[in-house]
């Protein structure tokens, strides 16, 4: 696991103090693509059977964390280099399948996640992050300085929005 002084690239400076999140029975893990598979298949496929792994998730600079409550795995989250499609394509990274278990949701757990992937790629000199989600996580996202454009893309699980966000540093205030 790398350490040192975490640069966060959106505006987001400890957010789980800021907000009053008590985060301490949880571990924030590194993970590699396999170790997040079940658990992102379980909450975002809603149970289909076929949960490939998404492009991207072997590249070399992916990054991949699984946080853990006692033993159990309780959230995930991806984030690698891609293009972001109509959008920048010089250092632009892409956010994904960000999920946290039922009953673990709102103590600040997804947004220790996106932090942790959000550092990732600033420390691998990003200039914008991107990612796809429905209307009802805009106001998560929006938390991290994410814009939505464009018009809602049509997949399996409904509409689907691109929302982007340029990167910038800010001093990560918490260790993990």
């Amino acid at each position: 696991m790398e350490t040192g002084d975490w640069r966060l690239p959106l505006p987001v400076s400890c957010l789980h103090v800021r907000l009053g999140f008590d985060l301490s029975g949880y571990k924030i893990r590194t993970a590699v693509a396999a170790d997040v598979l079940d658990l992102r298949a379980a909450l975002l496929l809603r149970g289909r059977d076929n949960h490939p792994p998404v492009a991207g998730d072997e590249d070399p600079t992916a990054f991949h964390v699984a946080v853990y409550r006692e033993d159990e795995q309780v959230g995930v989250g991806s984030i690698h280099p891609e293009a972001m499609p109509e959008g920048p394509t010089t250092n632009a990274w892409r956010l994904h399948s960000v999920a946290v278990a039922h009953g673990h949701r709102g103590f600040g757990v997804g947004a220790l996640i996106v932090e942790r992937c959000l550092e990732h790629s600033a420390s691998h000199d990003a200039r914008a992050v991107w990612c796809l989600a429905p209307a009802g996580a805009f106001g998560f996202f929006d938390r991290f300085g994410f814009q939505r454009t464009g018009d809602p893309i049509e997949n399996d699980d409904g509409p689907q929005y691109k929302l982007f966000a340029k990167a910038r540093p800010v001093k990560r205030s918490w260790a993990i």
